[in-house]
């Protein structure tokens, strides 16, 4: 004869255990993916009439709530420049600075921030939703251990313009003539190479600081293979060195605008007080080009 189960004082069966964890650990999903989706911005309906998407890449200098940043002022930059997609390189911490940015330009920004790298930094991309649409997730690029910080990869869309941003901040040292930072672009050079080879996304932007001086310069082993650079100006508060810049392989890439330009806030800001500019906003000035998003994509 089967046994009763016992009742509580209140006549109801007692819950077994098992199930009272069971339905307790499904609670707690349920409250995790509901926190999750609560954290996702909500989506953008796309911007109308855009004609071009502008790239740019901007060393932000020790970016870190310890180096306490101006962050209104950067935003006020990227504002005015009509920034849709900015590459930062120099991110430290966990990235805080680079969130609360993205809070500080609001919406329809977004972020991604990269995983660690060398020098124990981050990369990161800001971009506006109603414009760029990211493809897929970043990721860190293995170079056999030849830079210091690996170079940071994601792909993204504007219009029917796709394409993959590869930034970097390449090794600075003490002198023009620098062998390691020699090494270091060679290996570059030819890790762009085989993706571009190695892939259907022929649209390959690669950006950031590369450490680049104009006496022992190392950017002709991207000249050699086709490559163009698309900054001339300075990019240092001394305006004596183009340090950053964006490069395309003009064959493949034929959505390039023909436009391209450097923002001078040193000069426009803080009257060329540099020391000002360097400690509130970076010793570095931002780099952009602009690509032609509507169509049709060429690869």
């Amino acid at each position: 004869m089967a046994r009763r189960r016992r009742k509580s004082r209140s006549g109801r069966s007692q819950a077994n255990p098992a199930q009272a964890i069971v339905f307790i650990v499904i609670l707690l999903i349920a409250a995790g993916v509901w926190l999750m989706r609560d954290r996702q911005s909500p989506p953008v309906p796309p911007k109308a009439g855009v004609q071009s998407v502008r790239i740019a890449t901007w060393n932000l200098r020790k970016f870190s709530e310890r180096a306490a940043p101006d962050l209104v002022a950067i935003a006020d930059i990227i504002r005015q420049a009509d920034f849709h997609l900015l590459a930062i390189q120099e991110v430290q911490q966990e990235g805080q600075a680079v969130q609360r940015l993205r809070r500080q330009l609001n919406e329809p920004w977004r972020h991604v921030i990269s995983p660690r790298t060398g020098n124990n930094e981050r990369y990161a991309f800001l971009y506006r939703a109603d414009v760029v649409e990211p493809l897929g997730e970043g990721q860190l690029l293995e170079s056999a251990g030849v830079l210091n910080r690996a170079p940071f990869a994601m792909s993204f869309k504007a219009g029917q313009f796709d394409f993959t941003l590869v930034t970097v901040h390449l090794w600075y040292g003490d002198a023009n003539f620098n062998q390691r930072r020699q090494l270091e672009v060679q290996a570059l050079a030819g890790l762009a190479q085989r993706i571009a080879a190695g892939s259907s996304e022929k649209d390959l932007i690669v950006l950031g600081d590369f450490n680049e001086f104009r006496s022992g310069g190392n950017l002709h082993y991207f000249d050699n293979m086709g490559w163009s650079r698309l900054i001339a100006e300075p990019t240092n508060l001394g305006s004596t060195e183009v340090y950053d810049n964006l490069l395309i392989n003009r064959g493949f890439t034929r959505e390039y605008a023909g436009r391209s330009g450097v923002v001078r806030f040193d000069e426009t800001r803080f009257a060329n007080d540099d020391a000002t500019a360097r400690d509130l906003v970076s010793d570095h000035r931002p780099a952009w080009a602009d690509f032609v998003v509507t169509g049709p994509d060429d690869d």
